[in-house]
């Protein structure tokens, strides 16, 4: 080692200047070299290791799905209601759902439910009317028009 620093003592600053410089020319070269580490993006991680224990994923059929490609993202939180034949939504089936966007497949989607409500979801064989809500917060709220209550008129003795 002594005699390395002896030899490189005896250099000019020069050829002291020009060996540092391509030291540090070749660090980007050995890394280039070192093995990377994979890229963890969206096509390789896979839905299901999300799914928290005790919850499912299922997969549904949405009424309006083309509406829901302009304002939905990957997920979100959503109400579901039944449709009937005529596509008419009809029954509130679940609320504050969470609604994934398939990652293959953009155009179908699945809700995330407790694993004990999940035949509510598969009972139903048609489509379903899907509200987008805003996540964290219970939704809107109508305000009902107050009416005046009617006087009750009880007609005989009793």
């Amino acid at each position: 080692m002594k005699k390395i620093l002896d030899r490189y003592n005896s250099w000019s600053w020069e050829t002291r200047l020009l060996f540092i410089f391509a030291l540090i020319s070749l660090i980007p070269a050995f890394a280039s070299l070192w093995p990377s580490t994979p890229d963890v993006g969206p096509s390789s991680v896979s839905v299901d290791t999300h799914i928290p224990k005790g919850f499912v994923l299922i997969p549904i059929e949405v009424q309006n799905y083309e509406a829901l490609d302009s304002i939905l993202g990957r997920f979100g939180i959503v109400d579901l209601f039944r449709t009937d034949e005529k596509g008419v939504s009809r029954q509130p089936v679940a609320v504050n759902v969470r609604l994934l966007r398939a990652p293959q497949n953009p155009s179908r989607f699945a809700v995330l439910v407790p694993e004990s409500e999940a035949q509510q979801i598969l009972s139903h064989s048609g489509s379903y009317a899907v509200i987008v809500k805003r996540p964290g917060q219970g939704g809107t709220e109508f305000v009902k028009q107050q009416i005046s209550p009617r006087r009750k008129i009880i007609y005989g003795g009793g």
